[in-house]
C-alpha cells in the first residue's frame, strides 16, 4: 500500500521580505520533488491568535476558525518543518504562539525538521527547538539547515530573496531527503503502536 507523506511547513516570521520565508519555500519545492504533499502556514499571511490555555489539553476543540484549521492539519501531518528568524538568541514568538496552540497529540512521534535564518548563521533557534519539540514528543531530525546573510541575494523591489549558497541547497536536499524517509518510517510505527 502507498501512501502521499503530508508535511505541515510552518515559517515563523512576519518580515516581508523574509529569509526565512525564502528558505521555507526551497524546501518546499525539495520535498514536493519527493512527492510529498505539502502545506506551508506562514504566520505573517495567516497569523494565529493567541493561545489560550482553556484548550492547552485538547486544542482540535479550539473555538477559533483558524486555530481549528491550524490543529487539523497539525493533527493530520507526517512530518514538520519549523523555521525561524533567531530573536534575542531563540526562535521567534509568533512561532512560540503556534506551538503552542499544539499539544503532544499533534506531534507524537512525528519527525521534525528544524532551520532558522540569523545575520551569521546562528544555530541558537534550532537549538531552543529541539528542546520543544521533545517536550511535545516530536523527533527532532538530525539535519538542520541555519542560513546567514550571505546565503541570499536580495531580488530587489520589494520581490523578497534568493538563495545564494550551493552547500545550502545541498544540505536542503539532504534535509528533505532525511524528512521523508523518517516520515515514511514514523507512520508506519504510530500505526503499529496506536493500532
Amino acid at each position: 500500500m502507498t501512501y502521499t507523506v503530508q508535511i505541515l511547513l510552518i515559517s515563523g516570521s512576519t518580515r516581508y521580505p523574509s529569509h526565512t520565508c525564502t528558505l521555507t519555500e526551497r524546501v518546499e519545492e525539495a520535498l514536493a520533488k519527493h512527492k510529498a504533499a505539502t502545506i506551508h502556514w506562514n504566520l505573517r499571511m495567516m497569523p494565529l491568535p493567541i493561545a489560550d490555555p482553556a484548550f492547552h489539553l485538547d486544542p482540535a476543540h479550539h473555538t477559533d476558525e483558524t486555530a481549528h484549521a491550524f490543529v487539523a492539519h497539525a493533527a493530520s501531518c507526517d512530518a514538520f518543518v519549523l523555521s525561524s528568524p533567531v530573536y534575542h538568541n531563540s526562535y521567534s514568538g509568533v512561532l512560540k504562539n503556534a506551538l503552542d496552540h499544539c499539544a503532544i497529540a499533534q506531534f507524537y512521534y512525528k519527525p521534525v525538521g528544524l532551520m532558522s535564518h540569523d545575520e551569521n548563521g546562528s544555530t541558537q533557534a534550532v537549538d531552543h527547538l529541539r528542546t520543544v519539540v521533545r517536550g511535545l514528543l516530536g523527533i527532532a531530525i538530525p539535519t538542520q539547515v541555519c542560513t546567514a546573510e550571505q546565503d541570499y541575494f536580495e531580488l530587489g523591489g520589494g520581490k523578497g530573496y534568493e538563495l545564494n549558497s550551493e552547500k545550502i541547497v545541498q544540505r536542503i536536499e539532504r534535509f528533505a531527503l532525511e524528512l521523508m524517509l523518517l516520515a515514511h518510517q514514523f507512520r508506519l510505527f504510530r500505526q503499529s503502536i496506536l493500532e
